[in-house]
């Protein structure tokens, strides 16, 4: 959106090479989920209202203890009008720390809660396949009526007793008798 990868990226590759990635995604999160919960922060820096200089002045003041390279691509962004981006800065960035750590994340869709067993196993399987560290999240959708649909990345591997059934019924539709 916007330039928010270009963003992320230029970012990310600044804070790696001074070594203060982990501390800027700490404060870009802080930002970012700031502004999620109150979009009139980013109306405000993006509003032609306020003066170059105002808008400059109070992102000094707000984040005068944060880390200079992201401070200064606040203040890009708000002199650009981008201050909105944010949310996605950060998530691009993240998606960015993930990848050069070797971080993934999955969802298993389950119909009822998995046990913690079982979720260790999805998670050391996965890590197996993919050589990742995983970082595995359950969630219930009652839909699915039973089995597992596991998503990370672009994979989406469904395993749900909805999904067999639907196959099901589609091959006995097709069925001449």
């Amino acid at each position: 959106m916007n330039g928010a990868k270009e963003y992320a990226k230029a970012l990310f590759l600044l804070t790696e090479e001074e070594g203060t990635t982990e501390a800027v995604l700490e404060e870009l999160s802080a930002i970012a989920g700031i502004m999620k919960e109150n979009p009139e922060y980013s109306r405000l820096l993006d509003t032609p209202a306020l003066s170059k200089e105002e808008r400059l002045s109070l992102i000094d003041e707000a984040l005068s203890s944060f880390n200079l390279m992201l401070k200064n691509l606040i203040k890009i962004l708000a002199e650009s009008r981008l201050a909105r981006i944010i949310p996605h800065l950060q998530k691009e960035y993240y998606a960015l720390y993930c990848d050069a750590r070797g971080i993934l994340h999955a969802e298993a869709i389950t119909a009822v809660p998995m046990s913690e067993n079982q979720l260790l196993n999805m998670k050391k399987k996965l890590e197996d396949e993919t050589g990742k560290t995983v970082v595995l999240k359950n969630t219930q959708d009652k839909n699915i009526l039973g089995g597992v649909m596991l998503r990370y990345g672009e994979v989406q591997l469904d395993g749900s007793v909805k999904t067999r059934l639907d196959k099901f019924e589609e091959a006995l539709a097709k069925t001449v008798i």
